[in-house]
């Protein structure tokens, strides 16, 4: 009988301090407080009476008149001037470039394939001595400006070929070679035995040329025709063709021959220089189309074997069209 009253009062007293373990729990989460055991202690951190603090203050977004007004202020806000980032085209220093803008683009807007075609004349007393008179020539070709790093922003290659015909007259006395009726070749040369004339000299090679453009290269579209210079320098290999008029001064014995052994052709190098004036007024929406007017000194070296050696210089006065996009 005691032992189960004894039992009894034992329970009473566990479900009496598990109640005022519960009450208190629930009142240091009504006042805020970090832990039951600072509760029981009475002592407040100052991490909760910040908490208890904050909780108290009120929000600065109460209300409809705080959540129209701007987080910061206008004046706050530092206005940037726009720098376009871009790679100044083909190494121009950036002080020789324009601001750009809409439709603007770098030197290849005056670079492409083009095709000229004009009249020549001889400068000079060369391989064709007199009676220069006005030849022709064709040539064509692909404009590239070089790519940044590899060279100054205005510089470009040139890489084409073409076909000239220089007109004068070279006079020269020469030797032949007889020919028996038996077919035997006289090793003794006929001394004079033609008098030759060279009156024309026909030119056909390709030429590689690096050059330079003149004034602004940045396409500003809203002043068309627009009108820019280029001046290249370069050299030229090829084939050249002599026409040759010759006459037999010499009498020749029944049943032989007696013919000439100059050549008539050659393989020749040469040097050129070159300017250009460019006009362009946009006319198409595929690619533009560019007017040219060019004049090009050029000097080659040939010889004809048994008739002459010597440099011919040339003169060229060509217009054409270049296409570019």
């Amino acid at each position: 009988m005691l032992r189960r009253k004894a039992s009894g009062i034992r329970r009473r007293s566990l479900l009496t301090l598990a109640a005022w373990c519960l009450a208190c729990c629930w009142s240091a989460a009504a006042r805020g407080e970090a832990t039951l055991l600072e509760f029981i202690d009475g002592e407040n951190s100052a991490a909760a009476v910040a908490a208890e603090e904050s909780l108290e203050s009120s929000s600065p977004l109460e209300g409809e008149q705080a959540l129209q007004q701007p987080l910061v202020e206008p004046e706050a806000l530092v206005s940037t001037p726009y720098a376009p980032s871009y790679n100044v085209p083909f190494g121009v220093d950036p002080a020789d470039q324009p601001d750009h803008s809409y439709g603007n683009m770098p030197i290849g807007w005056i670079s492409g394939p083009y095709l000229r075609y004009g009249v020549d004349f001889v400068v000079g007393e060369g391989l064709l001595e007199g009676g220069q008179k006005l030849g022709w020539g064709i040539n064509g070709g692909f404009r590239q400006p070089l790519a940044p790093g590899l060279a100054p922003g205005r510089m470009f290659f040139d890489f084409g070929g073409g076909y000239l015909s220089a007109v004068g007259n070279t006079h020269r006395v020469l030797n032949g070679v007889e020919t028996n009726a038996a077919g035997v070749v006289n090793p003794i040369p006929v001394v004079g035995a033609f008098s030759v004339n060279l009156t024309e000299v026909k030119r056909a090679g390709v030429n590689l040329a690096l050059g330079w453009y003149w004034g602004d290269v940045v396409d500003d579209r809203q002043g068309d025709p627009q009108l820019r210079f280029a001046t290249r320098f370069g050299g030229r290999v090829g084939s050249v063709r002599g026409r040759f008029l010759q006459e037999l001064i010499v009498p020749v014995t029944p049943g032989s021959t007696v013919r000439s052994n100059y050549l008539n052709t050659d393989t020749f190098g040469g040097l050129l220089l070159g300017t250009e004036a460019i006009i362009l007024k946009r006319t198409y929406s595929t690619c533009n189309v560019l007017w040219t007017a060019d004049v090009e000194f050029a000097n080659d070296w040939i010889e004809f074997g048994g008739f002459d050696s010597g440099s011919l210089g040339t003169a060229s006065l060509m217009t054409g069209i270049m296409l570019s996009r």
